[in-house]
């Protein structure tokens, strides 16, 4: 008489435990992803020599300071006598570097190399190209890298600059 209604439980504890179970793995697996994330971020940072492109860059630069890829041509000198590289005292690494204008009405918008030598590393140098509104500084990253226990001077320079109109918005 009660066998059917216990093989119903039975039955319904059983689907309860392996979805409880699936639930759990799956729950498990993300964390488990952080903690392979948190390993990889605690280990000893790679050798100067066997960092990318990429990994270069976003050690040269803050968020704030990416600016635009630039692969083109340069694109003109017309505003090369109002736009300049100044160095600002920092708390990190080296000198902070802002592009500065003293333009009053225009933007400009300047193409940077930035120039170091890593030893063993094939990458020499990043373009960036940066827009700076008059008056204005824009930042573009620091003197020098440290990392891993060195320091490496840091060159950039102003290879082209224009002027941009103004959009009125």
């Amino acid at each position: 008489m009660f066998q059917p209604y216990f093989s119903k439980i039975s039955r319904y504890c059983g689907i309860c435990f392996l979805s409880f179970l699936f639930l759990f793995i799956s729950c498990k697996d993300g964390k488990k992803e952080t903690s392979i994330d948190k390993i990889e971020t605690e280990q000893e940072a790679k050798d100067i020599s066997e960092l990318s492109y990429q990994e270069i860059f976003y050690l040269l630069h803050d968020e704030d300071e990416y600016g635009v890829d630039y692969h083109g041509e340069v694109f003109g000198q017309d505003a090369s006598k109002k736009i300049s590289l100044i160095s600002t005292s920092s708390n990190t690494c080296g000198d902070k570097v802002v592009l500065q204008s003293s333009e009053g009405q225009l933007n400009i918008t300047a193409a940077v190399k930035v120039s170091f030598s890593f030893p063993g590393n094939s990458s020499q140098e990043i373009h960036r190209l940066y827009t700076v509104k008059p008056g204005e500084t824009v930042p573009v990253g620091n003197s020098k890298l440290c990392y891993n226990g060195s320091e490496y001077l840091i060159q950039r320079e102003v290879v082209s600059a224009g002027f941009e109109e103004q959009n009125e918005n």
